[in-house]
């Protein structure tokens, strides 16, 4: 198993290329020494994907190394507490790589992903880099361990890369590259996350599909947020200029073909992308999952109007607020003084509480509403930006989503791309805002994002004929 399966805690996490490990890849647990000596505040694991019978044998072998000597506790693990060892001792790592091997018999039958390698780290004051594992039933043998690393490549690999992005800022990026078809230079789908402080990982099982199709996917930390630099400010204008630095980046590698970039996002990620494709006729393909449509202004106000009646503001007290919270973005927008604003923001508090809700009730919502991120969902204009785009568009609505009104997103969006010949827009019925198959209608907390086996593969067949024209039969 690559590098990949390799979970970090505690401490930063960085893969790197390191040609002098079997498969070339590597993950780097940084130091970070834990003041009350705990091993196990930070460290690293590896879920084990075998079942085991009561008194079988399982054997880890990974490769290793630290940038200087020290000795690391290892164990093989029960993943719930009291985390039960089926083996453990401690390895010297020196700056060289080795392979080290630890075996152990299982005490219960274990189901598959149960059990864990893991290397306490808690207690280690510098770097530890980890290469690839290899998880045998039975006891290792040395030869079929040796010939299994020589003849080892990853199926992708991963690298962790700063995106330059304006105005001095610096994404945190994650690149993964197909491991196993041919040299490239690879297409590749720059991934957007939804609002709020989205860190790298979201799409994890798109990634997975993509880079079996031999399609290169990059996602990054949003502004601010991991780590990024800058200052987490989620408007639409920074998210997009964030987008466009990711597709310069890849467009500057030679393993990239910078000519097939596509985009995927989702939500306001699924905004951010055709934005950024209506403005530059380079890209690819664009996918839009639970992507806004509508005109500007109307689609906000129109959502805004749904959203207070649910919460029981109906009728003329409705149409009130909304007006006044029109009349306070119109101040926001042209920059007006205090003595204007804040006339403006008091007369929404009291048009919500005309409507029936508290003081406290109004306050809060208020407090939400009047910040640059929700005053730039405002001013989007989605329906202007899809009109614009001349690539092809994947544009994939959920039956179940209480944030993005598919009755009237998706029509609108199918009328925004009626003069694009390749435009494909679908209702995925049973699935929630974020493609998943749960009971709730909001994304599950330890579900991934995009995880319907349907919408995964919907999406890759679709991209792989944009990205790989030549190889669709």
């Amino acid at each position: 198993m690559g590098v990949g399966v390799w979970s970090i805690w505690g401490t930063r996490a960085t893969f790197v290329q390191d040609g002098a490990v079997p498969g070339g890849n590597a993950v780097t647990a940084a130091a970070r020494r834990d003041e009350n000596g705990d091993p196990w505040a930070s460290g690293a694991g590896a879920s084990i994907p075998l079942a085991l019978k009561a008194g079988t044998r399982v054997s880890a072998t990974f490769w290793a190394r630290a940038d200087r000597p020290v000795a690391v506790p290892i164990m093989i693990n029960g993943a719930a507490p009291p985390h039960t060892a089926l083996a453990s001792r401690t390895v010297d790592l020196a700056p060289g790589w080795r392979p080290i091997t630890l075996s152990g018999a299982a005490p219960a039958d274990c189901a598959a992903g149960t059990q864990f390698l893991t290397l306490h780290l808690g207690r280690v004051p510098t770097d530890v880099l980890l290469g690839p594992v290899l998880f045998q039933a039975g006891e290792a043998s040395d030869a079929d361990t040796q010939a299994v690393f020589a003849s080892y490549r990853p199926s992708h690999f991963i690298q962790d890369v700063p995106i330059p992005s304006d105005p001095g800022v610096v994404l945190a990026g994650r690149l993964k590259i197909p491991g196993r078809s041919g040299p490239g230079p690879f297409p590749a789908v720059v991934l957007l996350n939804g609002s709020g402080p989205g860190k790298r990982g979201t799409f994890s099982l798109v990634e997975d599909r993509l880079l079996a199709l031999g399609i290169a996917t990059l996602d990054y930390d949003k502004r601010g947020v991991g780590d990024s630099t800058g200052d987490f400010v989620d408007t639409l204008d920074l998210m997009q200029r964030d987008a466009e630095a990711a597709v310069a980046y890849l467009r500057a590698r030679p393993d990239i073909d910078g000519a097939r970039v596509a985009l995927l996002g989702l939500s306001q990620g699924a905004y951010v992308g055709p934005a950024v494709a209506a403005r530059d006729p380079g890209i690819a393909a664009v996918v839009m999952l639970a992507g806004p449509a509508g005109e500007r202004g109307t689609l906000f106000t129109d959502d805004m109007r749904e959203k207070l009646a649910q919460g029981g503001i109906v009728g003329d007290a409705n149409a009130r607020a909304v007006a006044t919270l029109q009349t306070l973005y119109a101040a926001r927008i042209a920059a007006a003084p205090a003595t204007v604003t804040s006339p403006a923001r008091q007369a929404l508090i009291d048009a919500f509480i005309a409507g029936g809700w508290s003081l406290d009730q109004a306050n809060a919502v208020v407090a939400e509403l009047d910040t640059p991120a929700v005053l730039s969902m405002y001013q989007a204009a989605p329906n202007e930006a899809l009109a614009k785009i001349r690539a092809p568009v994947l544009a994939l609505y959920a039956g179940r989503d209480p944030y993005i009104a598919t009755p009237r997103a998706l029509p609108e969006a199918r009328g925004a791309l009626r003069g694009n010949p390749d435009a494909t827009v679908l209702e995925i019925p049973g699935v929630n805002h974020g493609f998943q198959h749960v009971d709730t209608h909001t994304p599950g907390p330890m579900e991934p994002a995009v995880s319907a086996p349907e919408v995964l593969t919907t999406v890759g067949n679709w991209l792989k004929a944009r990205l790989h024209p030549n190889e669709v039969e």
